[in-house]
């Protein structure tokens, strides 16, 4: 599948565009993309769902509204990413880079953030739960 991820990428981002007119959805779903490069692509709305993205590279990507459930994003790059509004429930971020990592309405619930560099601002603008697992320097928000 990695062979033909620039494919998918460039027709998801045209399935985007075109407002589902053209190009296919991205259903990635369940699929081993480890260590995937993923930098600077498009993947608003994209499945991604329980996937295993462990080490993969999403610099400078756009997922706003992707579906992350229970992904597996260890050990990622995630900085200058755009995560508004994704689903990022029970999703496995740990050791994950999210510096710069917009997550403005992401959904935190059981999220791994563990032995990541997340900051108190960027947690404050997700939603988390009593499950989400923040690193030690980070205080769960009122």
């Amino acid at each position: 599948l990695i062979s033909f991820l620039p494919q998918i990428l460039l027709s998801h981002k045209e399935w985007l565009d075109s407002k589902g007119k053209k190009g296919i959805f991205a259903d990635l779903s369940e699929e081993d993309l480890r260590e995937g490069n993923f930098s600077g692509c498009i993947l608003v709305e994209a499945n991604l769902q329980a996937a295993d993205l462990s080490g993969a590279n999403f610099t400078n990507a756009d997922l706003r509204g992707a579906n992350l459930l229970e992904a597996q994003l260890k050990d990622s790059q995630l900085q200058n990413a755009n995560f508004e509004e994704t689903d990022l429930m029970w999703a496995n971020l740990q050791g994950a880079n999210l510096k710069n990592t917009r997550l403005d309405g992401a959904y935190l619930q059981g999220a791994n953030l563990k032995n990541t560099c997340v900051t108190s601002s960027q947690i404050k603008c997700a939603y988390t739960d009593e499950d989400t697992q923040l690193p030690e320097n980070i205080t769960r928000p009122s």
